[in-house]
């Protein structure tokens, strides 16, 4: 790959490595008539024995990656959302958010919320399932089982699928069984990501390699696995992106973050009051890129207990088809900053910090990001901190983020804009700090007690979350 040194954001995301390729529904299988100016056809769910078929096997996995991509547009967005990286317009129809939501509150029978569930679901178990179809059933032959690149893929796609439900969902439901702790969907992804190391390795896939690599990396972060997490992160170079395809397809997996703020005709949220507006102004940071139009003054709706909201756009997607990163090498750098902290070593942890900041030019100097200047322990978790609410601005991490330096008691507080000083709404309510079990998983599965408490929320509303 050829080194970069700025984010492949805007226009130029989705021509980095992508999961989607040729894209199947989760249960109804796409079948291609050939490959060169051929139509794609969608005959319906397929009778189980033709899945044996070779045709069927690749659809089979992008199957799993479709439903990946359908449900990081909407987490991506919810996640920005209550983590404060966007500000909410008070529009509550299409593309917008019911009025609790936006204060940051998620209530456990939710519907906006069932949909998140059921894509990230489908795109583990299709994944899981076409493993146990193509090696347990014997689909594949035995000599392919540990070198195929259809069974690294499969194992990848496994893997992101439980990381991002892990992130998102407080406790952990796979396939009608019990409750577990969240962290069962961070070991279950590590396995997958293992698997699909050797099996990627065996393949000579090297970009299914790292993307197994650093998926790892992101899942022994969350189990506190820091040698293990480095380890892999120092494997990943830092040109290396891996991203879910957005196809702009209305009824698809179109980027939903742009066609929200597209005008066409919605404008559901703004920059209004954010962080990370300020900060674009004050840098010109390209990684967080916004802007105004003089002819489109307010965005849809109004916010309860303030009105309408200023039209402050995001340009990070300028389109339905650019691509949200599941992960990359920059990326990786800032999880071996945060593993040196974590040994108390917070000096070498800034050089890799500005190292990820330095490489980027300003908008509006033409020159590098000046580095950040630490001079304690807690003054450089704050700069790791602000680097990853930067890095991986709406790609649906900083939620989680949240959650998992909270749960640690990491020092160094994060940069949280002051919502509660414009409406009550940000202050009437607690704020949830993942998702809960949804409705539907309940009254379906005998094994969830329909009354369990699965939805934690910060201490108190309006509470700064992420700060030990």
């Amino acid at each position: 790959m050829t080194p970069e040194t700025n984010l492949p954001s805007r226009g130029q995301m989705h021509n980095r490595t992508r999961l989607g390729g040729l894209l199947g529904g989760a249960l109804a299988i796409f079948f291609l008539a050939g490959t060169s100016g051929c139509e794609v056809t969608n005959p319906g769910p397929v009778q189980d024995e033709f899945l044996a078929d070779q045709a069927s096997h690749a659809p089979l996995v992008n199957g799993s990656a479709r439903r990946l991509a359908q449900s990081i547009k909407n987490l991506a967005y919810d996640g920005a959302l209550i983590s404060r990286e966007i500000f909410p317009s008070g529009q509550i129809g299409a593309h917008g958010h019911n009025v609790v939501t936006q204060g940051g509150f998620v209530e456990d029978d939710s519907n906006e919320f069932n949909g998140r569930w059921n894509f990230t679901q489908q795109a583990r178990f299709i994944a899981e399932d076409a493993l146990r179809r193509f090696i347990d059933d014997g689909v594949l032959p035995a000599s392919e089982h540990n070198s195929s690149p259809l069974i690294a893929r499969a194992n990848v796609l496994a893997g992101y699928a439980s990381r991002v439900l892990g992130e998102h969902w407080c406790h952990a439901v796979m396939d009608g069984g019990p409750v577990e702790p969240g962290s069962a969907y961070f070991e279950r992804a590590e396995a997958r990501f293992t698997s699909g190391i050797e099996v990627a390795q065996n393949a000579g896939n090297n970009t299914l390699r790292l993307a197994a690599i650093a998926g790892r990396a992101q899942v022994r972060m969350w189990l506190g696995n820091w040698s293990g997490a480095a380890s892999d992160a120092a494997q990943v170079p830092d040109d290396f992106v891996f991203a879910s395809e957005m196809d702009g397809d209305p009824a698809g997996a179109r980027n939903r973050i742009w066609f929200a703020t597209a005008d066409l005709p919605y404008r559901t949220f703004s920059l209004y009051q954010t962080w990370h507006r300020e900060y674009y102004l004050e840098t010109g940071d390209p990684r967080v890129p916004s802007t105004v139009d003089p002819t489109k003054e307010f965005s849809t709706g109004s916010l309860s207990g303030f009105g309408q909201v200023p039209f402050i756009i995001q340009q990070k997607y300028p389109a339905g088809d650019v691509d949200i990163r599941l992960a990359s090498g920059w990326e990786m750098r800032l999880v071996e900053a945060e593993a040196l902290l974590n040994q108390g070593q917070w000096q070498q942890a800034m050089d890799l910090i500005n190292a990820v900041r330095t490489r980027n030019v300003s908008d509006s100097t033409d020159e590098a990001l000046q580095p950040w200047t630490a001079g304690s322990l807690e003054e450089a978790w704050r700069y790791l901190k602000r680097e990853r609410r930067i890095e991986l601005w709406m790609e649906g991490r900083a939620w989680g983020d949240m959650r998992r330096w909270e749960d640690t008691g990491t020092p160094g507080a994060i940069d949280w804009p002051d919502y509660e000083s414009v409406s009550p709404l940000f202050s009437s309510n607690p704020r949830s700090r993942c998702l809960s079990i949804p409705t539907a998983e309940r009254n379906a599965n005998t094994n969830v007690p329909s009354d369990i408490d699965t939805s934690p929320l910060w201490a108190a509303p309006g509470s700064l979350p992420g700060q030990g």
